[in-house]
């Protein structure tokens, strides 16, 4: 449940706009490969990020599971909600991968018109070709990224853009953490905390530092399920 915070990540998407802008001026012959690179390197870095802590530890390190889950569909067949919350998901995942396609639109737009009266007026004070390529596609860059996140604000606005996970195997709670689907552990921390709904028959795991992700843990015995979490050292999410 380990994310870069956001500002972090505003901060890297800064200086990568910076770092694109400076190979497409410099050597643009060896822009796209290094665009490649680094596409392929960044994903890489955010995974490990991402999946930080969710390696399962050896059964022999964990003990018995204080409570175990065989059968979470059952439960799930409970909630009502749960089709809608994932056709929503799945929705905004469909919007945001059609708007890639709305940057040859955009590219269109800078080519003709912004990215002339760039260069024009930035040409009234250094005639350095490498330095008009630079502000040129930095530019670019920078339209790029600020129209596609306001596309994204006007779309998402007033959504609720949170994500949640959820066993489809099964799950098994340690005092460490839990076992989710035999692939995954959430390792308990003063970070974690779990909020239980028994109308829908799950617990939620949540992170109090990153609210865009929750852990759900469909069980029939939510009450159950809340006082071994409450026993292992997870607290009760503050409303």
């Amino acid at each position: 449940m380990s994310q870069p915070p956001r500002k972090i990540m505003w901060v890297i998407q800064a200086l990568s706009m910076i770092l694109f802008a400076l190979v497409s001026a410099v050597v643009p012959q060896w822009a796209f490969a290094f665009f490649l690179l680094y596409f392929i390197v960044f994903m890489a870095v955010m995974f490990k990020l991402t999946s930080k802590g969710m390696k399962p530890p050896p059964k022999s390190e964990l003990g018995s599971p204080v409570f175990k889950e065989s059968n979470p569909v059952n439960a799930m067949m409970y909630d009502k909600y749960l089709n809608a919350e994932l056709k929503k998901q799945m929705t905004m995942m469909m919007l945001n991968f059609m708007l890639l396609f709305f940057v040859f639109i955009l590219w269109s737009i800078y080519q003709a018109y912004i990215g002339p009266l760039i260069v024009s007026i930035i040409g009234e004070y250094t005639g350095n070709e490498v330095v008009l390529r630079f502000i040129y596609f930095l530019g670019m860059y920078a339209f790029f990224f600020g129209v596609m996140q306001g596309l994204r604000f006007l779309l998402f606005r007033g959504s609720d853009m949170q994500t949640f996970l959820f066993a489809r195997i099964g799950f098994e709670v340690y005092r460490r953490g839990v076992m989710i689907d035999n692939r995954q552990f959430i390792t308990f921390n003063e970070d974690v905390c779990f909020e239980p709904n028994p109308d829908r028959k799950f617990v939620e795991l949540r992170s109090r530092s990153n609210k865009n992700m929750k852990i759900r843990l469909y069980t029939l015995e939510t009450g159950k399920l809340a006082d071994k979490l409450g026993e292992a050292g997870v607290s009760e999410c503050q409303v």
